[in-house]
């Protein structure tokens, strides 16, 4: 898979994933800031920002003049924040590629960030925290994290809270756009099939003269747990949603391929672990699942559940019995081949979209060390071993690492969990 990496003087980074058996291109900003740049009055700032500047522009004024324009070439336009990103990207025919790009580049640049379109905006914000807090499934990672990371930015939703989203100012968006939308914090990309003549000359005209500007930090982790914690959030509802967390492992840690591998044996697909013993032979839950996210500092490992009420502490028995038999015994050749091979195959599928593709190159030059591609990756993946994966359980599943989070419909504490906090 070809791309190529250009860091422009002003400090903009600019990505290339061509791809000609595509028709499509997307053209991509990406902004290394979202809730963990933010201090706690701003708490869902990044995400507020990323619906405002869809808002309108100095060249298209109102959200209706944007849409209209992406909606005309039957494009696709959207956005998504995350805890130290946001991005903001238009998926169009390859001959719209100068449309889709200056439509992008105004929003970035000439956001109007009208007050009155805030005001709206304000209670479309708090419906989709309504949303999520109505969602189980979703709210209970942050649940998890809450408690894994308390009184941290790492630890806040990134939708933020009613009590801060109904008080943001255009001021406020206006500084936190000063202090982190500047080129040396954004990434340009575009992947798919596209005039690479035509590409850099947009790319002169609108972003080689912006000035180059320091920008701002990034909270660091300062969490030191050293005992397991659990938190309970009751909710009257027909299915009990759990996840069990581990502290794990940054971006550039090498042991990521071994996690990876970990995480498909206990997870991964209808044949895991996990899914074998919790689903198919106990018939517990609907879903179990495993994996891990990668920050720059940390990381986390996360096991997740949504089971009979009735039947959460069989459910987190067996759970909490197959970590303790990765820590125990090294996973067969047979096995660790079946999770490789899955790996490599869930991704193969994944990128063949060529807005993932995108995403894997923008994500490793904007957190990685260097870019690897996947193919390298793939490498990597088939070199690891039972005794590393067994290793890596082994630093990671203790009972100092460990925070579960329940919701569901049990007015108990601490102590009706206890059992299941020790691996």
């Amino acid at each position: 898979m070809k791309y190529s990496k250009k860091v422009l003087a002003n400090g903009l980074t600019i990505i290339e994933v061509p791809s000609n058996d595509a028709e499509s291109v997307v053209v991509d900003f990406f902004v290394k800031a979202g809730s963990r740049s933010e201090n706690a009055s701003e708490n869902g700032l990044s995400h507020f920002l990323e619906h405002f500047l869809f808002k309108g522009t100095k060249q298209y004024p109102t959200a209706l003049a944007i849409s209209e324009q992406v909606d005309a070439i039957g494009g696709e336009m959207n956005a998504n924040t995350g805890k130290e990103h946001t991005q903001y990207f238009i998926k169009a025919a390859s001959k719209h590629l100068a449309l889709i790009f200056e439509i992008l580049t105004d929003m970035i640049k000439n956001p109007l960030l009208d007050p009155a379109e805030l005001a709206r905006e304000k209670g479309v914000i708090v419906e989709e925290i309504n949303m999520y807090k109505d969602t189980p499934t979703a709210e209970i990672e942050n649940v998890l994290e809450g408690e894994m990371w308390p009184d941290e930015p790492l630890g806040r939703d990134i939708a933020g809270e009613k009590k801060t989203v109904t008080k943001f100012t255009r001021p406020m968006f206006a500084d936190y756009i000063q202090r982190f939308y500047q080129t040396p914090n954004i990434l340009l990309g575009i992947s798919g099939k596209y005039n690479s003549e035509i590409f850099h000359r947009l790319v002169g005209k609108h972003w080689v003269a912006v000035p180059q500007r320091n920008f701002g930090s990034w909270h660091k982790a300062k969490d030191r747990q050293r005992k397991p914690r659990f938190k309970l959030q009751y909710k009257k509802t027909e299915q009990a949603h759990l996840t069990l967390g581990f502290k794990a492992l940054p971006y550039t840690d090498p042991r990521n391929y071994a996690l990876s591998v970990l995480a498909a044996v206990l997870g991964g697909g209808m044949s895991s672990r996990l899914f074998i013993e919790v689903r198919e032979r106990r018939g517990l839950a609907y879903y179990v699942r495993a994996g891990s996210s990668n920050y720059q500092d940390t990381g986390v490992f996360t096991v997740g559940s949504g089971v009979k009420v009735a039947k959460i502490h069989a459910a987190l028995r067996v759970i909490v019995s197959e970590l303790k038999k990765m820590k125990q015994v090294a996973v067969t050749g047979r096995e660790l081949h079946k999770a490789q091979e899955y790996i490599k195959g869930k991704t193969t599928l994944a990128l063949e979209d060529n807005q993932v593709r995108l995403d894997w190159f923008l994500e490793h030059a904007a957190f990685h060390h260097k870019i690897i591609t996947p193919k390298e990756a793939f490498g990597q993946i088939n070199r690891v071993t039972p005794g590393q994966v067994r290793k890596l359980a082994r630093e990671i599943f203790v009972p100092k690492n460990l925070t579960l989070a329940v919701i569901g419909p049990y007015r108990g504490g601490r102590r009706d969990f206890h059992s299941h906090l020790s691996v």
